[in-house]
């Protein structure tokens, strides 16, 4: 959230870049979207990016206000088009309250600021410890009693471990709590909904880096696991080596790939989830110690040719081809399981070789699956 604040940039020094967990090929739970948050230190974004979120976030929390005199620059102007497009929201305040009165003031200038708009929650960015009358957990208590007679909407508490462990205390009166951790294991013990993971998230929507958060539990935004039926391109790994498609644009872009790249073995490092086109992920591909660019799930071949993989088990509903020469030899249904002896590079691509017999086919990880 407000990253310029002392006490988080103490936090942020201290904690670890999250590093994600990502899905081994053939895993069929559900990918989650990534939930951001904004504010001004963003800037005003355009219809279009707003439409590109609606595909990349789970949901967008916006920050209204900074304490109750100081209304943020960007909330109206995003906040209408966030609405147009279609994206779920919901709205924070940075606290800055002296005393239980002065925040049941915030909380009350907060859902003034934004109910017009319909947010689908609220939340009280509690990090800092401004209070000069009484004490901060009181007063924390207080904003949630106010906006909770003030909406039906969820009312949730944001803070760190430490800071809420020392002034806060306590959950009492919120619907929930968003716990920010920058760490590369979840963090315990689990009495938060909402985990902030990274303030460097990068967002191909917004061509910055900026922080999200995923759903751990309860429904803040609704359902945001992504059907792996409606979008079955996903499950790529760093480290994989992979190949572009013919006519690939990269994610976000109407460009295309330098033609001397095609055919040519390039490295994911990073990936990400998204919701675009087929795909439920992105990744970042490398040519050796060079980037590439981001391509969607869809628009990369990746290849089995591990020494270890023995057996490929057909997946694609047209069943797959071997082949001998060059021509097609023996044709496999959906569901066969083909012995394999090896693999060859053939023009730039994996083939595995099959057991028993000289055939080559595909050792593509979208029609073949490993099974042990």
């Amino acid at each position: 959230m407000d990253k310029y604040n002392k006490f988080k940039a103490l936090m942020l020094m201290m904690s670890a870049i999250f590093m994600a967990i990502f899905m081994w090929q053939g895993q069929a739970h559900a990918s989650t979207l990534p939930v951001l948050d904004l504010s001004e230190w963003q800037g005003n974004i355009t219809a279009t990016e707003a439409k590109q979120l609606k595909t990349e976030t789970g949901g967008v929390i916006l920050r209204v206000q900074y304490g109750s005199s100081y209304a943020d620059k960007t909330f109206v102007h995003n906040v209408k088009l966030l609405k147009s497009a279609g994206v779920k929201y919901g709205v924070y305040s940075f606290s800055q309250y002296t005393s239980a009165s002065d925040a049941k003031a915030e909380a009350k200038e907060l859902y003034t600021r934004a109910k017009g708009y319909a947010p689908v929650f609220y939340v009280n960015d509690a990090e800092v410890d401004t209070v000069t009358s009484g004490l901060y957990s009181t007063a924390t208590k207080a904003w949630a009693t106010e906006m909770q007679s003030l909406t039906s909407q969820p009312v949730y508490l944001y803070s760190y471990r430490s800071f809420y462990t020392s002034y806060v205390k306590s959950l009492s009166g919120y619907d929930g709590f968003w716990l920010a951790s920058y760490t590369s294991v979840t963090p315990t013990p689990k009495n938060y909904q909402l985990w902030q993971y990274s303030d460097t998230h990068y967002s191909t929507a917004l061509k910055q880096s900026v922080d999200a958060s995923k759903q751990v539990s309860g429904s803040w935004f609704g359902n945001t696991a992504i059907s792996t039926s409606s979008y079955p391109y996903g499950g790529r790994t760093v480290g994989e080596m992979v190949q572009v498609r013919a006519q690939a644009t990269f994610y976000g872009s109407t460009s295309k790939i330098d033609p001397s790249l095609m055919n040519t073995n390039l490295t994911i490092k990073q990936t990400k989830t998204i919701k675009s086109g087929k795909s439920r992920q992105a990744v970042l591909l490398y040519n050796g110690s060079t980037v590439v660019g981001w391509f969607r799930a869809q628009d990369v071949q990746p290849y089995y040719h591990a020494s270890y993989v023995k057996k490929l088990q057909v997946t694609n509903s047209a069943g797959i081809w071997t082949y001998l020469n060059g021509k097609k030899a023996v044709h496999y249904k959906q569901g066969a399981t083909l012995k394999v002896s090896g693999f060859v590079l053939s023009n730039g691509t994996y083939k595995a070789v099959h057991d028993g017999h000289a055939t080559h086919f595909t050792a593509n990880k979208y029609y073949v699956k490993w099974v042990k």
